[in-house]
């Protein structure tokens, strides 16, 4: 059973396939237009952990230092 509970969990599987693909030289599913798919989950994935990242950023230096507006 496929654990994914982290963005780079998703990566890492999606790694897995991409590179059983172009070792058996085929691809792992039926239809090519899912390795698009999963290229697209594998961005959004990226971008959600960088957000995550971003947030903890801003929230340290609102934290020492008060946002004039």
């Amino acid at each position: 059973m496929i654990q994914l509970e982290e963005p780079s969990d998703i990566r890492k599987l999606i790694r897995e396939w991409i590179s059983e693909a172009c070792e058996k030289k085929r691809l792992p599913f039926d239809q090519g237009g899912t390795i698009v798919q999963l290229l697209n989950v594998w961005l959004r994935s990226y971008e959600i952990e960088k957000m995550s990242n971003l947030e903890e950023r801003i929230e340290a230096l609102e934290q020492n230092k008060v946002i004039k507006k």
